[in-house]
């Protein structure tokens, strides 16, 4: 295989993964994007939209434009909040949670493939280190996800440091 940069290592794993979890999830005709909502909701039933787009680190109308098929297919139900009558709160269905299984099953399988010719050590140092760099991504956006302007976690999200300052968190581990 010819050397790589990261990025083109990320966008390569990023595509194959999309591709290789739709054939395997065929059955379900849903798009790769879908399969985090559908993820999200089954892990946390009553999320509320707003805390779903918080997570998927995604704007609003974004989340509201996703999640509006899954509705339609009977993939997740939506309820108003009963604490905040603006507010919606997203349940899985039974036809969801039965994707949820087999989702789980796939992304184990695809994990797998991913670090098939690895150690335990090289796999949970794989692990790690993509985790601070996308932390170090998220802190970089702040707020707005859309410039990596301003440091900065965005709500609800802290830095996976893993006991290590926050100085410390994105130093290259030897």
């Amino acid at each position: 295989m010819e050397d790589h940069s990261y990025l083109t290592s990320f966008s390569i794993i990023h595509r194959f993964s999309i591709l290789y979890h739709i054939k395997e999830l065929k059955k379900f005709k849903i798009s790769g994007h879908q399969m985090g909502y559908i993820m999200c909701v089954c892990k946390q039933p009553g999320i509320s939209q707003e805390a779903l787009s918080s997570y998927l680190r995604l704007n609003k109308g974004a989340v509201a434009k996703g999640v509006r098929p899954l509705i339609e297919e009977g993939y997740i139900r939506r309820v108003q909040s009963s604490r905040d009558r603006r507010a919606y709160e997203l349940y899985p269905t039974e036809k969801a949670q039965d994707l949820h299984v087999e989702a789980e099953r796939t992304m184990r399988s695809f994990d797998r493939i991913l670090t098939q010719n690895m150690t335990d050590e090289e796999q949970q140092l794989f692990k790690s280190l993509v985790t601070v760099a996308c932390n170090n991504v998220l802190e970089a956006a702040g707020e707005d996800r859309h410039e990596l302007t301003q440091p900065g976690p965005p709500p609800g999200c802290g830095r996976a440091s893993r006991g290590r300052p926050a100085s410390e968190a994105g130093k290259r581990h030897r």
